[in-house]
């Protein structure tokens, strides 16, 4: 059996982009084999990790993008490396301090305040503080009551189903729901686990920094969840 190391693509910080290559049928070299390795912890690829990019390997790019909503075309592009290594950068924005653009005209007596009047004033009136309420999600999902649970799948505590390959039934059809809101399972819904449900499964644990095993816990439907597409 063919143990992979899982070794994740390097990435430029400050750009969130992926700097790897355009790869195709014909490519060779060290990112041909990650992205192999990669695609074999997905489940898409099967052939050896060579660093040579055959047709195997485009078969294996092809479904893979698929899964995710690009054209299955083979060719391994900027998006493709961004959906197999997401990157999303932390962008904080900083107001400058001691800006003289900023500051009152100083008055005579060394004071800042209104240049008209040399006056400083203090508005005294309370101001309202508009509170907006927390932004909604675009589909609700909640975990199963007791009395609706499937006694042929496992549950958590708190009531979701522990969803695998094989399973079937409405715990199925919800966690599809789930994976085409949030853009990863483009396939019918018809409450089946097959093995394009865990392909799409796996690509998201993967891109949400889960253990991309594709099985669906707690867990993962926590951070599924909790990446929904909100409303304003």
């Amino acid at each position: 059996m063919l143990s992979i190391a899982y070794t994740p693509i390097a990435q430029v910080t400050g750009v969130g982009s992926i700097n790897r290559p355009m790869l195709k049928i014909g490519s060779q070299g060290e990112s041909v084999s990650e992205l192999q390795a990669t695609l074999a912890l997905l489940g898409f690829y099967s052939g050896p990790v060579d660093g040579v990019y055959r047709d195997s390997t485009a078969k294996a790019v092809s479904q893979f993008k698929q899964v995710v909503g690009l054209a299955p075309d083979g060719i391994v592009d900027t998006i493709t490396w961004q959906k197999l290594f997401p990157s999303v950068p932390n962008i904080g924005i900083t107001t400058p301090r001691n800006n003289p653009e900023n500051r009152q005209p100083t008055t005579r007596s060394g004071r800042e305040g209104n240049s008209n009047n040399n006056i400083i004033r203090k508005n005294t009136q309370p101001q309202q503080v508009v509170t907006q309420p927390p932004a909604r999600p675009i589909m609700v999902f909640k975990p199963t009551p007791v009395s609706q649970r499937n006694p042929k799948i496992q549950y958590t505590q708190s009531g979701w189903a522990i969803l695998r390959l094989g399973n079937t039934g409405a715990e199925v059809t919800k966690l599809q729901r789930l994976l085409r809101a949030l853009g990863f399972f483009p396939s019918p819904i018809d409450g089946k686990f097959s093995v394009t449900l865990e392909r799409a499964v796996k690509a998201a644990q993967l891109r949400y920094g889960l253990t991309a095993d594709g099985v669906v816990g707690g867990q993962t439907w926590d951070v599924f969840i909790q990446r929904l597409p909100r409303l304003p």
